[in-house]
């Protein structure tokens, strides 16, 4: 999720121009994907469930500053670095992946089928949430840290997953699990499950509250973010699993604003608090800014997934069914990653050279098949276009 699209100057075209860049790519058998799409899906509110039953309870929350200067810091943070509409930080869409398998056998087996994975489709970007007792349990498991440290030397992102109670868990009791993941396994850092798709916390206790009272939220999940980088974490991912207000991007690194028993729709375009479609206002913001999680789905198709990968910085997608729908890997895991592989960036640039002579009536098309060498140059003479 850390390196920039390499999309340099944009050229605009007519419908004559793009209706033949297409028709030869197409032809070419190579696909092509828009780096301009981005957003969420439909959603009703869940969360991923923890491979154990326990979970870490709530707990008196730390009392912050004024809500007046808590939302002026927030706001002040997000603005400091770039939007993410300004400057897109994921160009390939990945895969998050929740490995909570509780048998220590199959766990090792998974980890060697998505290490292979990996470093069979280098491009693609996986991030591997960890979970050993709903967050990092009583004591150091020396087979989980060689697990990590394999999944870490094939450039897979790792994470530990810690539950917030919904934004209700005090910081410093989050915090303590964050480090305890860090000093025990060495994780690059952390999946926070339970993000509420709310703004404040209610003093009464009451859900979808929009204050002015209780603690900002956004701000709550931004505090976490910042302690997981300051102690050296490079991501902190959350997940509300239903849409949330647009005050939380930027809060962490990625949202999973849809966990359902069904794949999130990409037409749909609004709907009520919890259930919104791939449109509106996410389309101002970058992809990696979300990501999905489905189960209970019988197949997967290639087609849908290429599609959503231009909506989406991370997804998972498999068949698991009950109340531990993750609790074996994904068995579409491989196509996922070996699609999201296929996907090719086009780039377009206009004015450049041909062989030393100016082409600035023609234009250029560039297309790289992803993970391969070889690259297709494409000229037309000059067509109508600015």
């Amino acid at each position: 999720m850390s390196s920039p699209r390499g999309i340099a100057h944009r050229a605009m075209v007519t419908s004559t121009v793009a209706a033949m860049v297409i028709l030869i790519i197409v032809g070419s058998g190579i696909s092509f994907s828009s780096s301009s799409l981005a957003s969420s899906a439909t959603s009703t509110s869940s969360s991923l469930p923890s491979s154990s039953a326990t979970e870490v309870p709530s707990s008196t929350r730390i009392l912050h500053a004024p809500l007046s200067i808590i939302q002026a810091s927030f706001a002040a943070s997000v603005a400091s670095t770039s939007t993410a509409s300004e400057t897109p930080v994921l160009s390939n869409t990945g895969i998050i992946v929740p490995l909570f398998t509780e048998n220590s056998a199959a766990l090792s087996s998974e980890v060697n089928e998505v290490v292979q994975a990996k470093l069979a489709h280098t491009v693609v970007p996986i991030i591997v949430i960890i979970n050993p007792a709903g967050g990092p349990g009583d004591s150091y498991n020396p087979s989980i840290a060689v697990e990590v440290e394999s999944m870490q030397a094939a450039g897979i992102i790792v994470t530990g997953y810690v539950p917030t109670g919904w934004g209700e868990a005090s910081i410093s009791s989050i915090e303590a699990e964050m480090l305890t993941y860090l000093s025990w396994y060495g994780v690059n850092g952390t999946y926070l499950d339970q993000m509420p798709n709310w703004n404040y916390n209610s003093p009464n206790g009451a859900w979808y509250y929009s204050g002015p009272n209780g603690e900002f939220i956004p701000a709550y999940f931004a505090t976490l973010n910042q302690y997981g980088k300051s102690i050296g974490m490079t991501e902190v991912v959350a997940n509300s699993g239903a849409d949330v207000p647009v005050d939380f991007i930027g809060s962490v690194d990625a949202i999973g604003t849809f966990e359902n028993a069904y794949l999130p729709s990409l037409s749909l375009t609004a709907g009520w608090t919890s259930i919104a479609g791939v449109g509106g206002w996410h389309t101002s913001y970058s992809k990696s800014n979300f990501m999905f999680f489905s189960y209970a789905v019988p197949s997967l198709a290639s087609a849908y997934v290429l599609a959503a990968s231009g909506y989406m910085g991370y997804m998972y997608i498999t068949n698991g069914t009950g109340t531990a729908p993750y609790s074996t890997l994904s068995p579409y895991f491989d196509q996922m990653v070996s699609l999201l592989a296929s996907k090719v960036t086009v780039t377009i640039q206009q004015p450049t050279t041909l062989n030393g002579a100016s082409t600035t009536g023609g234009l250029w098309v560039t297309a790289t098949q992803a993970e391969r060498s070889s690259t297709s140059v494409i000229h037309h003479p000059p067509l109508t276009s600015i």
